[in-house]
Protein backbone atom coordinates (compact mmCIF):
# COMPACT_ATOMS: atom_id res chain seq x y z
CA UNK A 1 0.00 0.00 0.00
CA UNK A 2 1.42 3.44 -0.59
CA UNK A 3 2.06 5.50 2.15
CA UNK A 4 -0.78 8.46 2.88
CA UNK A 5 0.54 11.18 0.71
CA UNK A 6 -1.48 13.69 2.49
CA UNK A 7 1.33 13.48 5.66
CA UNK A 8 3.36 16.08 3.58
CA UNK A 9 0.40 18.18 2.22
CA UNK A 10 -0.87 21.35 4.05
CA UNK A 11 -4.08 21.33 5.76
CA UNK A 12 -4.92 24.07 4.13
CA UNK A 13 -4.48 22.97 0.98
CA UNK A 14 -5.74 19.23 1.28
CA UNK A 15 -9.20 21.52 2.84
CA UNK A 16 -9.50 23.57 -0.12
CA UNK A 17 -9.77 20.56 -2.41
CA UNK A 18 -6.63 21.49 -4.44
CA UNK A 19 -5.35 18.21 -4.00
CA UNK A 20 -7.17 15.00 -3.36
CA UNK A 21 -6.96 11.21 -3.45
CA UNK A 22 -10.44 11.00 -4.47
CA UNK A 23 -11.15 11.40 -8.40
CA UNK A 24 -13.41 14.53 -9.21
CA UNK A 25 -15.54 15.14 -12.04
CA UNK A 26 -14.30 16.48 -15.63
CA UNK A 27 -15.94 19.56 -14.91
CA UNK A 28 -14.92 20.46 -11.84
CA UNK A 29 -11.58 19.48 -12.68
CA UNK A 30 -11.18 22.10 -16.19
CA UNK A 31 -12.59 24.68 -13.59
CA UNK A 32 -9.64 24.95 -11.48
CA UNK A 33 -7.43 27.79 -11.92
CA UNK A 34 -4.39 25.33 -10.98
CA UNK A 35 -4.03 21.55 -10.05
CA UNK A 36 -1.52 18.93 -11.03
CA UNK A 37 -1.57 17.25 -14.59
CA UNK A 38 -5.02 15.19 -15.05
CA UNK A 39 -5.35 11.34 -15.40
CA UNK A 40 -8.83 11.13 -17.41
CA UNK A 41 -10.66 7.97 -17.20
CA UNK A 42 -13.39 8.27 -19.61
CA UNK A 43 -16.20 5.57 -20.04
CA UNK A 44 -19.28 4.25 -18.98
CA UNK A 45 -20.93 2.50 -15.24
CA UNK A 46 -18.26 0.35 -15.04
CA UNK A 47 -16.11 3.67 -14.67
CA UNK A 48 -17.89 5.53 -13.03
CA UNK A 49 -18.21 3.37 -10.06
CA UNK A 50 -21.50 3.77 -8.71
CA UNK A 51 -23.08 0.63 -9.93
CA UNK A 52 -19.68 -1.41 -10.24
CA UNK A 53 -16.33 -1.67 -8.41
CA UNK A 54 -14.81 1.31 -8.15
CA UNK A 55 -11.17 0.92 -9.92
CA UNK A 56 -10.81 4.46 -10.30
CA UNK A 57 -10.90 5.40 -6.77
CA UNK A 58 -8.38 3.12 -6.39
CA UNK A 59 -6.26 4.48 -9.38
CA UNK A 60 -6.21 7.80 -7.76
CA UNK A 61 -4.93 6.88 -4.62
CA UNK A 62 -2.37 4.80 -6.58
CA UNK A 63 -1.34 8.06 -8.78
CA UNK A 64 -1.41 11.23 -5.80
CA UNK A 65 0.21 13.67 -5.23
CA UNK A 66 1.51 13.96 -9.00
CA UNK A 67 -1.60 13.36 -10.68
CA UNK A 68 -5.18 14.08 -10.22
CA UNK A 69 -7.41 11.80 -11.29
CA UNK A 70 -10.93 12.54 -13.10
CA UNK A 71 -13.55 9.88 -13.57
CA UNK A 72 -15.56 10.88 -16.69
CA UNK A 73 -17.76 7.77 -16.88
CA UNK A 74 -21.53 8.03 -16.87
CA UNK A 75 -23.81 5.47 -16.50
CA UNK A 76 -25.48 3.62 -19.81
CA UNK A 77 -23.26 5.64 -22.44
CA UNK A 78 -22.46 4.31 -25.23
CA UNK A 79 -19.58 5.15 -27.60
CA UNK A 80 -21.52 7.74 -29.09
CA UNK A 81 -22.92 9.87 -25.99
CA UNK A 82 -18.81 9.95 -24.99
CA UNK A 83 -18.06 11.49 -27.85
CA UNK A 84 -20.59 13.83 -27.33
CA UNK A 85 -19.81 15.48 -24.29
CA UNK A 86 -15.80 14.81 -25.63
CA UNK A 87 -15.46 18.65 -25.21
CA UNK A 88 -15.16 18.31 -20.98
CA UNK A 89 -12.50 15.75 -21.47
CA UNK A 90 -10.40 17.66 -23.68
CA UNK A 91 -10.76 20.97 -21.59
CA UNK A 92 -9.62 18.86 -18.87
CA UNK A 93 -6.01 19.34 -20.57
CA UNK A 94 -5.17 16.06 -19.57
CA UNK A 95 -1.80 14.19 -19.60
CA UNK A 96 -3.45 10.71 -19.90
CA UNK A 97 -6.82 9.27 -20.88
CA UNK A 98 -7.73 5.69 -20.63
CA UNK A 99 -10.75 5.10 -22.88
CA UNK A 100 -13.09 2.09 -21.65
CA UNK A 101 -16.48 1.97 -23.35
CA UNK A 102 -18.77 -0.09 -25.78
CA UNK A 103 -20.14 -2.19 -23.20
CA UNK A 104 -23.22 -0.82 -23.87
CA UNK A 105 -22.73 -0.94 -27.49
CA UNK A 106 -22.86 -4.85 -26.97
CA UNK A 107 -25.66 -4.93 -24.58
CA UNK A 108 -27.65 -3.37 -27.29
CA UNK A 109 -27.26 -6.02 -29.90
CA UNK A 110 -28.95 -8.90 -27.27
CA UNK A 111 -32.63 -7.89 -28.48
CA UNK A 112 -34.63 -5.24 -29.79
CA UNK A 113 -36.27 -3.97 -26.67
CA UNK A 114 -32.45 -3.82 -25.46
CA UNK A 115 -31.95 -1.18 -28.64
CA UNK A 116 -35.20 0.48 -28.08
CA UNK A 117 -34.32 1.08 -23.98
CA UNK A 118 -30.97 3.04 -24.99
CA UNK A 119 -32.10 4.66 -28.06
CA UNK A 120 -34.90 6.13 -25.81
CA UNK A 121 -32.86 6.61 -22.19
CA UNK A 122 -29.43 7.72 -24.28
CA UNK A 123 -31.03 9.99 -26.65
CA UNK A 124 -29.61 8.52 -29.62
CA UNK A 125 -29.64 9.06 -33.13
CA UNK A 126 -30.27 5.75 -34.18
CA UNK A 127 -30.00 2.10 -33.27
CA UNK A 128 -26.49 1.03 -32.40
CA UNK A 129 -24.30 -1.07 -34.78
CA UNK A 130 -21.11 -2.71 -34.19
CA UNK A 131 -20.19 -0.07 -37.70
CA UNK A 132 -21.56 2.69 -36.04
CA UNK A 133 -19.77 2.30 -32.69
CA UNK A 134 -16.47 1.84 -35.09
CA UNK A 135 -17.40 5.45 -36.64
CA UNK A 136 -17.60 6.81 -32.79
CA UNK A 137 -14.48 5.32 -31.24
CA UNK A 138 -12.28 6.16 -34.35
CA UNK A 139 -13.33 9.77 -33.77
CA UNK A 140 -12.99 9.78 -30.15
CA UNK A 141 -9.86 8.13 -30.64
CA UNK A 142 -8.87 10.66 -33.40
CA UNK A 143 -10.03 14.27 -31.51
CA UNK A 144 -8.00 12.87 -28.17
CA UNK A 145 -4.86 12.50 -30.61
CA UNK A 146 -4.91 15.83 -32.40
CA UNK A 147 -6.86 18.54 -29.66
CA UNK A 148 -4.46 17.06 -26.49
CA UNK A 149 -1.17 15.72 -25.89
CA UNK A 150 -2.53 13.21 -23.64
CA UNK A 151 -0.81 9.90 -23.59
CA UNK A 152 -3.83 7.70 -24.68
CA UNK A 153 -4.57 3.67 -23.75
CA UNK A 154 -7.93 2.26 -25.39
CA UNK A 155 -9.07 -0.84 -23.16
CA UNK A 156 -11.02 -3.84 -24.01
CA UNK A 157 -14.03 -4.59 -22.90
CA UNK A 158 -14.40 -7.10 -19.56
CA UNK A 159 -16.98 -10.36 -20.05
CA UNK A 160 -20.08 -10.06 -20.53
CA UNK A 161 -22.31 -12.76 -18.60
CA UNK A 162 -19.16 -14.09 -16.01
CA UNK A 163 -18.44 -16.47 -19.04
CA UNK A 164 -15.50 -15.74 -21.20
CA UNK A 165 -17.28 -18.11 -24.05
CA UNK A 166 -20.16 -19.04 -25.52
CA UNK A 167 -23.21 -16.55 -26.53
CA UNK A 168 -21.94 -13.59 -24.76
CA UNK A 169 -18.37 -13.95 -25.63
CA UNK A 170 -19.29 -13.85 -29.50
CA UNK A 171 -21.23 -10.25 -28.83
CA UNK A 172 -18.38 -8.96 -27.45
CA UNK A 173 -16.21 -10.40 -29.56
CA UNK A 174 -16.87 -7.97 -32.19
CA UNK A 175 -16.32 -5.09 -30.26
CA UNK A 176 -13.38 -5.74 -28.67
CA UNK A 177 -11.67 -6.47 -32.44
CA UNK A 178 -13.07 -2.89 -33.45
CA UNK A 179 -11.03 -1.80 -30.55
CA UNK A 180 -7.83 -3.28 -31.46
CA UNK A 181 -8.26 -2.15 -35.24
CA UNK A 182 -9.11 1.29 -33.73
CA UNK A 183 -6.15 1.15 -31.83
CA UNK A 184 -3.66 -0.19 -34.30
CA UNK A 185 -4.70 2.86 -36.88
CA UNK A 186 -4.25 5.74 -33.79
CA UNK A 187 -1.10 3.23 -33.17
CA UNK A 188 -2.40 3.56 -29.41
CA UNK A 189 -2.23 0.72 -26.90
CA UNK A 190 -4.99 -1.18 -25.72
CA UNK A 191 -4.77 -2.76 -22.12
CA UNK A 192 -5.62 -6.22 -22.14
CA UNK A 193 -9.13 -5.63 -19.97
CA UNK A 194 -10.93 -8.62 -21.18
CA UNK A 195 -7.87 -11.32 -20.79
CA UNK A 196 -6.95 -10.36 -17.45
CA UNK A 197 -10.86 -10.74 -16.16
CA UNK A 198 -11.16 -13.61 -18.63
CA UNK A 199 -8.13 -15.24 -16.27
CA UNK A 200 -10.50 -14.97 -13.31
CA UNK A 201 -13.02 -16.96 -14.91
CA UNK A 202 -10.90 -19.51 -16.13
CA UNK A 203 -10.01 -20.34 -12.02
CA UNK A 204 -13.15 -20.51 -11.06
CA UNK A 205 -16.55 -20.81 -13.32
CA UNK A 206 -19.55 -19.29 -12.28
CA UNK A 207 -22.23 -20.94 -10.47
CA UNK A 208 -25.15 -19.34 -12.18
CA UNK A 209 -25.64 -18.26 -15.95
CA UNK A 210 -26.77 -14.96 -16.81
CA UNK A 211 -30.22 -14.72 -18.78
CA UNK A 212 -29.33 -11.62 -20.83
CA UNK A 213 -32.00 -9.36 -18.45
CA UNK A 214 -31.32 -6.53 -16.24
CA UNK A 215 -33.53 -7.96 -13.47
CA UNK A 216 -30.67 -8.75 -10.84
CA UNK A 217 -29.15 -4.96 -11.98
CA UNK A 218 -31.67 -3.72 -9.44
CA UNK A 219 -31.17 -6.36 -6.59
CA UNK A 220 -27.53 -5.86 -6.96
CA UNK A 221 -28.23 -2.27 -6.08
CA UNK A 222 -30.26 -2.67 -3.28
CA UNK A 223 -28.13 -5.49 -1.77
CA UNK A 224 -25.29 -2.39 -1.99
CA UNK A 225 -27.25 0.11 -0.57
CA UNK A 226 -29.48 -1.64 2.01
CA UNK A 227 -27.35 -4.43 3.28
CA UNK A 228 -24.27 -2.81 2.84
CA UNK A 229 -22.73 -5.44 1.12
CA UNK A 230 -19.83 -5.74 -0.82
CA UNK A 231 -19.70 -5.91 -4.65
CA UNK A 232 -18.26 -9.86 -4.06
CA UNK A 233 -20.32 -10.44 -1.93
CA UNK A 234 -22.98 -9.53 -4.44
CA UNK A 235 -21.94 -11.42 -7.06
CA UNK A 236 -20.84 -14.40 -4.70
CA UNK A 237 -25.01 -14.13 -3.63
CA UNK A 238 -25.80 -14.09 -7.76
CA UNK A 239 -23.38 -17.46 -8.33
CA UNK A 240 -21.31 -14.55 -10.05
CA UNK A 241 -17.25 -15.05 -10.10
CA UNK A 242 -16.26 -11.43 -11.76
CA UNK A 243 -20.00 -10.16 -11.90
CA UNK A 244 -22.35 -8.52 -9.79
CA UNK A 245 -25.41 -8.78 -12.50
CA UNK A 246 -23.65 -10.41 -15.50
CA UNK A 247 -22.20 -6.66 -16.04
CA UNK A 248 -20.98 -4.50 -13.43
CA UNK A 249 -17.80 -5.72 -11.86
CA UNK A 250 -17.02 -6.46 -8.24
CA UNK A 251 -13.80 -5.50 -6.72
CA UNK A 252 -11.42 -8.13 -7.82
CA UNK A 253 -12.33 -7.38 -11.46
CA UNK A 254 -11.99 -4.18 -10.82
CA UNK A 255 -8.99 -4.29 -9.19
CA UNK A 256 -7.42 -5.84 -12.86
CA UNK A 257 -8.19 -2.82 -14.43
CA UNK A 258 -6.92 -1.05 -11.95
CA UNK A 259 -3.60 -2.56 -12.24
CA UNK A 260 -3.15 -2.21 -16.09
CA UNK A 261 -4.29 1.52 -15.58
CA UNK A 262 -1.17 2.10 -12.70
CA UNK A 263 0.96 -0.07 -14.96
CA UNK A 264 0.11 2.27 -18.09
CA UNK A 265 0.70 5.49 -16.07
CA UNK A 266 4.32 3.90 -14.96
CA UNK A 267 5.50 2.29 -17.93
CA UNK A 268 5.44 5.76 -19.41
CA UNK A 269 7.11 7.50 -16.22
CA UNK A 270 3.85 9.60 -15.61
CA UNK A 271 3.28 10.47 -11.92
CA UNK A 272 4.88 7.35 -10.74
CA UNK A 273 5.59 9.12 -7.22
CA UNK A 274 2.75 6.98 -5.86
CA UNK A 275 1.80 4.54 -7.87
CA UNK A 276 2.43 1.05 -6.21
Amino acid sequence: MPSDPTAQRPRSEIASGEWSTKPIGPRRYAARSKGNPALVCAGDSITQGLLSANWVGQVARAVAPTLDTVNAGVSGNLAWNLLSRLDEVIACRPTVVTVLIGTNDALAQISPKWSDRYVKAQRLPRRPTVQWYADNLHRIVERLTTETSARIALMSLPPLGDTADGQWQDLVGPYNATIHDVARHATVPVLPVHQRISGLLAVDQPLSHWDGTQKLMGAALVRRLVLRQNWTAIARHNGFTTTTDGVHLNEPAAAQIAALVEQFVSTNHIGTSGVS
